[in-house]
């Protein structure tokens, strides 16, 4: 309060354009005009730019973070799928030149490809149950022979490989999410820049009151 009424009382023997001193007019330079752009390509820049460390700093570890933790967690996916691989092809006879999603999914889901073409079998017969022609089709395009065949040698090899299946999924599930959680960060710091952190030659400044019944100085600071 006494500092208020001090620059109240310097105000009024200054003389009437000393206010309009306290406030530099600038053209925003080419860098904080793109500052939005570079919040969206790396959060946190845009704040730097504009001069707001702290929320800059913030945003800029967040998505060190974030994205350390989709790496770690996307590397391992690729991993279990490929230990998953391995073990289709040691320990089930699969296919290695078979890359196909479907093909490691059956696999899951049927101890012997010869399970699977059964149950082929009797999808065809209830899609196409007067047609054996349109059933031998069906059967020929959606099962597993030759060297796509594939029988596991005991239940615990295929429980190791359901076991790599299910951690590969979590693990790509937990990268999905902190992707989301990069993309989420950019937008907000896009328009923290656009509408919150404004171009400024200062966060701390001096500006006119405007109510002439008081005339004087205030303080302000810009978040």
């Amino acid at each position: 309060m006494t500092f208020v009424i001090a620059l109240i009382l310097i105000s009024a023997d200054a003389p009437k354009d000393a206010a309009a001193k306290t406030i530099e007019v600038r053209e925003s330079s080419r860098a904080e005009k793109l500052a939005p752009l570079a919040s969206l390509l790396l959060p946190g820049t845009g704040e730097l730019i504009r001069g707001y460390k702290l929320k800059g700093e913030l945003f800029l570890w967040g998505d060190a973070a974030a994205m350390t933790v989709a790496a770690a967690y996307g590397w391992d996916g690729i991993g279990k799928r490929g230990a998953s691989v391995s073990l289709a092809v040691m320990y089930a006879d699969a296919s290695i030149s078979n890359s196909s999603r479907a093909y490691f999914n059956a696999m899951e889901n049927y101890g012997s490809s010869q399970a699977y073409n059964q149950s082929v079998a009797r999808e065809a017969r209830s899609l196409h149950p007067d047609d054996l022609a349109a059933q031998q089709e069906y059967l020929a395009e959606n099962s597993y022979a030759g060297e796509d065949a594939w029988e596991w040698q005991s239940d615990s090899l295929w429980d190791a490989y359901l076991d790599q299946r299910t951690g590969m999924r979590k693990a790509n599930q937990v990268s999905t999410a902190f992707l989301g959680i990069m993309l989420l960060t950019r937008l907000t710091s896009l328009l923290d820049v656009s509408f919150f952190s404004p171009v400024g030659e200062t966060r701390l400044g001096v500006v006119p009151v405007t109510d002439p019944a008081a005339p004087g100085l205030e303080l302000v600071y810009r978040f």
